[in-house]
């Protein structure tokens, strides 16, 4: 009685162990701590890999949003000469205010940009499009927050006071703007000769940027060439410019850094003028960008 009792128990026993659901087999083992640790590194290298990646993309989206921006802002600049028997826009009222690092209104203030002063307004009634995406520098206003505008116009462009153009060259050019043998600016659309590669609008570097106009003194001999305003580098070293004839490109800036550079960092500086600026009081020497800008400037 006693073995058949034992053989019972020994027959149910092992029928219970291969019943489903006991919890009597062998379990499987989960991961280790190192295995764990191993796991983590490869997601955060990963990570790392894909980061710069993604930020570039980033980047190249803000790019095309900002090149979209002035087109649209073109097409606002080309109805409005159709709408004025070809007269170009002034770049002196295309917009109004000043913008600055200070609590100044202006800084926040869209009817500027969009508002009956605004000769370009009545054609582009969305602000944003005045705005590059990549200009995240807020000013100090209360409460802070944006600035309204990043871009100003070629100020040899339209019915105002045009740069200081300081003689011909290169190729003995006769420049439009204050000065040289023109003495005005360009007025007309026919006063733009090769449309695609005169630039009227762009962005213009945070501590640079105060009114409408981009002032720039074409000219200079080759060995003294100076900035007056300095012009923007929000695109990887590249700033978005306009053309005549209604294109929109990125271009990059050859001297990126050292004493002649073309680029310089957004510090939140003002200036009284460009004079005491740190590019107005360098002289360039030989500069591939101002020559270039010299190429894009209207001239007869």
């Amino acid at each position: 009685m006693h073995k058949s009792r034992s053989g019972w128990l020994r027959s149910s026993g092992a029928g219970a162990s291969a019943q489903p659901g006991r919890g009597l087999e062998p379990r499987g083992h989960g991961f280790t701590l190192i295995e764990l640790l191993v796991v983590i590194a490869i997601i955060a290298i990963l990570a790392a890999m894909l980061l710069p990646a993604l930020a570039a993309a980033k980047e190249r989206a803000k790019a095309v949003e900002c090149l979209s921006n002035t087109r649209q802002l073109m097409l606002a600049w080309a109805i409005y000469s159709g709408d004025n028997h070809e007269n170009l826009v002034s770049s002196g009222d295309w917009v109004g205010g000043k913008l600055d690092w200070l609590a100044t209104p202006d800084n926040i203030n869209t009817a500027f940009l969009v508002g009956p002063t605004a000769l370009l307004g009545k054609y582009e009634k969305n602000y944003h499009v005045y705005k590059c995406p990549s200009d995240t520098y807020h000013s100090p206003q209360n409460p802070p927050g944006p600035r309204v505008r990043s871009y100003a116009m070629n100020g040899a462009l339209g019915n105002t006071s045009g740069p200081a153009v300081q003689g011909t060259a290169p190729g003995n050019r006769n420049y439009y703007g204050s000065g040289g043998t023109l003495n005005s600016n360009a007025i007309r659309t026919s006063d733009l000769r090769r449309p695609s590669m005169i630039f009227v609008i762009l962005d213009e570097q945070g501590d640079s940027i105060n009114d409408g106009k981009f002032m720039f003194k074409p000219g200079y001999a080759q060995g003294s060439e100076h900035w007056q305003d300095c012009p923007g580098s929000y695109h990887n070293n590249g700033c978005n410019f306009s053309y005549a004839d209604g294109h929109s490109e990125i271009h990059r800036w050859v001297v990126t850094s050292g004493k002649f550079k073309t680029v310089y960092p957004v510090i939140y500086q003002n200036y009284a003028n460009s004079a005491n600026s740190p590019w107005g009081m360098i002289n360039l020497g030989i500069s591939p960008d101002y020559e270039w800008m010299d190429d894009h400037m209207p001239y007869q």
